[in-house]
């Protein structure tokens, strides 16, 4: 008997890793800047890059806001207290002295 030594895969053939993103950690291709599920920076460059990092900056607001906790009444009595004080300082500032 003969005892084959073949390896599992050619030595020519380069295997690339596939980025898994931080937050959805789904896999992205390698060498992508943001993740291509959720608009996640991958890389420091999406991170510091000037324009890239407007994008960066967003995505973490665009997060903030979709995932935001409380009761939906709770939010809807926090923007009513806002826009009446609004309107009181718009009142008071039109009103004669």
């Amino acid at each position: 008997m003969k005892a084959s030594s073949t390896p599992a895969f050619a030595p020519d053939e380069v295997l690339e890793e596939l980025e898994v993103c931080i937050s959805c950690l789904q896999t992205n291709a390698p060498g992508t800047n943001f993740c291509r599920h959720c608009g996640t920076p991958l890389t420091s460059y999406a991170a510091t890059a000037p324009l890239e990092s407007i994008f960066a900056e967003g995505n973490f607001w665009r997060k903030a806001v979709a995932k935001a906790k409380g009761h939906p009444l709770t939010r809807v009595a926090i923007v009513s207290f806002l826009v009446l004080m609004m309107l009181a300082l718009l009142a008071g500032m039109i009103t004669p002295r």
